[in-house]
Parts: structure tokens; sequence; C-alpha cells
């Protein structure tokens, strides 16, 4: 490397260099993903990172034509390093150039991208290293006759201690990857694009947004999620309707499972069991695909069908490596135990570490986001024509109960964007508005009525639970206390939150814990 202040140039070995802040950098991704949005600003990123790669690989090459080709290869990762951009630590890097076969696991330390994206907007909710990955595909590739791609697995950016990529051949991750269609239809494209500000309106734009959507709906739960991948378990997932219980499997299944086949069903469906003979039939094939069962309404299973289940999950004594069984409930956990006509042991067994979906009510910090998600959505004619949510609009909606979550907020931000007053600007008038008319038409009997049978199932159950106790002696007030500090302990200390848990008010059970500590 050759400094000349005089000549006002840097070189490395007679190529022509510039040294620049590293805000430089995340300018340029922040007013891409201004003026473009997100989808494009990664895209264009990773392809000018791959372009950079090949022109190191090549310049490597030409430079030092009697370096051994291993060496030039693994030149990448010390580049990355020389420039300042990041410090790669290599867990495997197993590389055949003459049968072009690779696979390489790498952590990046310091990433430049993921320090200045934290800096600047908190935290990630998803991999924005995109200049750094398309990079390594470039430089990679180049030593090959196959296209190397990396994928960012974790993101120091998104909380995690550092960045982690994982690289192969465009075939071993298959073509039908949905990263690998990203880069092989966008990222590497040739011939003329049309520019997405002049693309034609409609709700397109939610294909783009969706993964950042079910990354940010999955969020509370996401480490639940990695964990259970991770030990290979099934497990079940509750939470009140239009949370995301679904978009959280199939998140789940995805992040267990490469590939696989995802089968949806309701627990009361006269398909059921034809559907499990498929999977076992499935199964059974050497080679076999994986197979990941989602069953929504768990508790409406009939016995055979549970049965059936267990016996699948304990094959041969162990659960199967290539099943997964998702149950979903909008019944609480503890309301699924007092359900007599599930087998305890199904429970068990997709209990050891249970999920449970948040209402849109308790992401309070995160209601506006989704509404500018939904907002993103519709879009326009008209060029640089931008629909936003005023701040006072912003507050409004998050003092909002939403009882229809994620599907009632979604309806009332396009029924107020449609029907706003200001041209580019939504009110908090124009939600009240939207979210009268949202009232009158929310179906309320079906879920009311669900809500009373469940809850009259549940205490029929916990009243034949507790006769045997009440028999032996127990008071009824022993019993209401344990109840009481169980909530508490649940609440993690938090009078306020157990006592809306039992509702009662903050006062009242202050006083009756406050007469069983005399």
């Amino acid at each position: 490397m050759t400094f000349s202040p005089a000549r006002g140039s840097i070189e490395l070995n007679g190529a022509r260099m510039v040294l620049s802040r590293a805000t430089y950098a995340a300018d340029l991704q922040d007013e891409l993903i201004r003026r473009y949005g997100e989808h494009e600003a990664m895209v264009l990123l990773l392809r000018l990172g791959y372009r950079n790669g090949r022109e190191d690989a090549e310049f490597i090459r030409q430079a030092w034509p009697n370096l051994e080709i291993g060496d030039a290869f693994t030149a990448g990762t010390r580049l990355h390093m020389v420039t300042g951009t990041v410090r790669v630590e290599t867990l495997h890097n197993d590389f055949d150039f003459k049968n072009d076969r690779f696979s390489g696991d790498f952590l990046w330390h310091g990433s430049v991208e993921a320090m200045e994206y934290s800096r600047r907007h908190g935290r990630a909710i998803k991999p924005v290293c995109w200049a750094q990955t398309g990079y390594a595909a470039g430089y990679a590739s180049v030593f090959f006759r196959k296209l190397i791609l990396y994928k960012e697995v974790s993101c120091a950016a998104m909380g995690d201690k550092f960045c982690r990529v994982v690289g192969k051949t465009v075939d071993e991750w298959g073509k039908d990857d949905p990263f690998v269609r990203t880069f092989l239809e966008e990222v590497l494209v040739t011939r003329p694009e049309t520019s997405p500000r002049i693309r034609k309106n409609g709700l397109t734009q939610g294909s783009q947004t969706a993964g950042i959507l079910d990354d940010m709906i999955v969020a509370p739960v996401r480490r639940d999620l990695e964990r259970l991948a991770m030990a290979g378990l099934s497990t079940v997932i509750t939470g009140p309707q239009g949370t995301g219980c679904f978009k959280a499997a199939a998140w789940l299944q995805a992040r267990r499972f490469a590939s696989g086949e995802l089968h949806r069903v309701y627990g009361g469906s006269d398909t059921l069991p034809e559907l499990l003979r498929g999977i076992r039939q499935m199964l059974a094939k050497k080679g076999a695909r994986e197979q990941t069962l989602v069953v929504e309404a768990l508790e409406d299973l009939p016995a055979d069908a549970q049965l059936d289940l267990v016996n699948l999950m304990q094959a041969d004594g162990a659960a199967p490596d290539n099943f997964m069984l998702i149950g979903l409930s909008h019944r609480s956990l503890s309301q699924l135990q007092c359900d007599k006509k599930l087998r305890a042991d199904l429970l068990y067994a997709l209990s050891v570490m249970p999920v449970t979906m948040p209402s849109l009510a308790a992401r309070q910090d995160d209601i506006a986001v989704f509404g500018d998600i939904y907002l993103s959505h519709l879009r326009t004619q008209q060029d640089d024509f931008v629909l936003q949510l005023t701040p006072e609009a912003r507050d409004f909606i998050r003092q909002q109960s939403w009882p229809g979550n994620f599907p009632e907020l979604r309806s009332t931000i396009l029924r107020a964007a449609l029907k706003a007053e200001t041209a580019a600007a939504i009110t908090a008038e124009d939600i009240a508005k939207a979210l009268t008319n949202e009232a009158s038409t929310r179906p309320q009997s079906s879920a009311v009525e669900t809500s009373k049978r469940s809850t009259a199932d549940c205490i029929d159950a916990v009243w034949e639970a507790t006769k045997s106790t009440l028999d032996h002696g127990v008071p009824i007030d022993d019993l209401i206390a344990k109840i009481e500090i169980l909530a508490l302990n649940e609440a993690g200390g938090n009078i306020s939150a157990a006592a809306r848990r039992l509702g009662l008010t903050r006062a009242k059970l202050g006083y009756r814990l406050a007469l069983l500590n005399k």
C-alpha cells in the first residue's frame, strides 16, 4: 500500500484506492432506501458488492500471478480486513477448485455496515450487511465455474454478538431458494430495468415488504423460535386471533428446515387422517423432504388423531429429525391444560418451550411501525407521492387497544388512507373515522360465543380438579391466596400487571397480599 499525499493518491500494488469515512457507505444505504425502498436498495448494494468482489479477485490473480490459488482465494478475507471493513474469523472453509465444490462458514466481527446501521437506527429486524455479502459472493465466484452465494444468517445489527455468513455453490443452495432467485433474477440482471419509481399502482409492494413484516410480527418470540429450531423440537403457539400465530409457525419451519413441506390443517378437519397417512408415507422414504404439520385449533383434535400425532412424534422412541408438529390455539396454555379432551402426553410433547404471541396492544412501541409498513403497501401513480402518518396519527394508533390485532390495524390504516381528507398525510381524525367504520363491521358474535364456550369448559375442568383439594380440608381462601401469589410471580412481581390478570384493582390485590404477609 502506497500513500502519496503530494499526488493525491493511494495505491495497492498499482491499483488506485480511496480512503473515506465509514459514514459514506451508511449514507449511501440510507439514501437508497429512502429513494427506492429497502428491497431495491438491497439489490443495488448486493450488485455493487458483487462487482467489487469480482474486481478484487481478478486484481489479486493478475497482480500476484505466482500466488498459489488457495492463497489467492483466502486473500479475500484479508482484503476485507485490511480495508477496515470487517474482521473475519473462519469457522469452516472447504474448497475443491477442480471439482467446483465449496462450503464456508465465517464470523464477521465489527462489520462496518452492521455497526453504522445500529448507531443510526438501533436494532435491525433482518441482516443489513448487503454490500459485504455481495462482495464475498463476487470474490469467491471468480475461482469456480459455478456461482458462489453467501447468506448472512445472523447480524450484529440485529443484536447478535457478531455477524455470521455461510457460503455455498448456487446448486447447493437450490435454485428455488428465495435469496438465490433474487440474486439470479435481480442482482445479476443484465437486461434494461424499469425504475421502481414508475411502476404501476396497486397493492404490489407488499411482496417486497412481506419478509420485513413477518420478521417484525415474530420479533417478540424470535429467540424462542430460534432455540426451538436449533433443538429440533415441536411446540404449541398460542395467542389471540390476529396476532400472527401461523406466521410464527411458518417462520419456525423456515428456520429449522431449509426446504421441506409445510402442511396447514384445522384440528377438526375430516382431511386430517388422510394427511397424516401421506406424511407417514413421505417420512418412510429414504431422503424424504422434511415435513412440518401446523394444526390450527389444537383443542379440536379428535382423540384418534391425537394418538396418531403422539406416535408420529415418538417414532422409534425418539422424535424424528425430519418431522415437526406445531399446534396453534387462541386459548392460553393453561386453558388447554384444563381441557380433559386433550391428551396430556401430546401437550407435554408440545410444551417443552411453548410460545405465546402477544396482542398488538401489548406492543405499543411497534404499532406505528406496522402502520408505516401497511401504508407502504398502498401504491400511487404519482411520482414522489408518499403516504405518511402524521405525528398525531402515530400517537393516536399507539393508544388504541386493537382487539382485532394485525388484521384490524391493516384494514383501518388502508381505509383511512383511501378516505383521507389530505392527499399525502393521514391524520388522527382520519384514523378515528376509519376506526368507527371498523367497529360497525367487526364480527363480534362468533368470537364472543367461542370465548364463552372456552371459558365455561375451562371453569368446569378447574372445578373438577379443585373438588378433591377442598375435600381434603384445604380452605378456599388458601386456594385463592395461592392463585394470587402465582399471578404475582408470573407478572415478575408487578402488582398492577397481576391485578389486571386477575380482574382486580391494584389497590385490592395489594391489600390482599399485605394481609398474607402479616
